[in-house]
């Protein structure tokens, strides 16, 4: 009997340490974004449980020249089972945008106060390591140097929304560079680091789960809405 109380107790103190850790634990995730002209890539590395969850997830988007040199010669229109496949891909793919847009305002109509949340969530958030570089030219210098303040302007309210409303750990690197006599171009790159504790994360999520509850429906709302999107 003794060694079974001992070892409940055992067990009971394992369970309590593991939930310690877990709560004293952070998510990091690391996002780099670049946007050129024949190329939009995006990768977000996602770190938790001390490195035992690691993640990372790449959306490339870029544009196949041999694609387009078939379309140009009319190769890849000869087949309508491929062009119908296309057609109902690109189709399916507005579906669901058009489906998500509506399924978020459903969501805000079934939370009381989503958009406090969100930035109550995000004031727990912890930026470092940002680093926004962009390169840009127009058809003359007069409207490249223009294009470049306009840009300046734009990443410094930016930077100065997100200051406000997250954690800075670090001072941002912008870069704005005009090219004066190349051709008409622009392209960027972004990266940053976003760090926030688990303890601090499941309590958002708590709170979430009040505000929808205090709305009638809403968690039916949520979980139809979800269940959509998952299938």
């Amino acid at each position: 009997m003794r060694l079974w109380l001992v070892l409940g107790i055992l067990v009971l103190l394992l369970i309590v340490l593991l939930l310690i850790l877990v709560m004293a634990s952070s998510i990091t995730v690391r996002m780099n974004l670049v946007l050129r002209s024949r190329e939009h890539h995006a990768m977000v590395h996602i770190r938790l449980l001390y490195g035992l969850i690691d993640r990372r997830y790449e959306f490339p988007s870029r544009m196949e020249e041999t694609g387009m040199e078939k379309e140009e010669d009319g190769t890849t229109m000869g087949s309508h089972g491929n062009a119908n496949i296309e057609d109902g891909t690109e189709q399916k793919k507005k579906d669901r945008q058009k489906l998500g847009f509506k399924d978020f305002k459903l969501l805000v109509r079934a939370t009381d106060g989503l958009k406090d949340w969100l930035i109550d969530t995000m004031s727990k958030v912890k930026l470092s390591g940002i680093l926004w570089s962009s390169d840009v030219a127009l058809d003359n210098a007069a409207e490249t140097a223009v294009a470049a303040g306009a840009l300046w302007g734009v990443k410094h309210t930016v930077l100065g929304w997100l200051s406000y409303h997250l954690k800075m750990k670090s001072v941002p690197e912008l870069y704005v560079n005009p090219d004066f006599n190349g051709p008409p171009q622009f392209s960027t790159t972004f990266h940053c680091t976003a760090k926030v504790s688990v303890a601090k994360m499941m309590m958002a999520g708590l709170g979430l789960l009040i505000r929808v509850l205090k709305v009638k429906g809403g968690i039916r709302i949520w979980r139809n809405t979800l269940s959509r999107e998952l299938s």
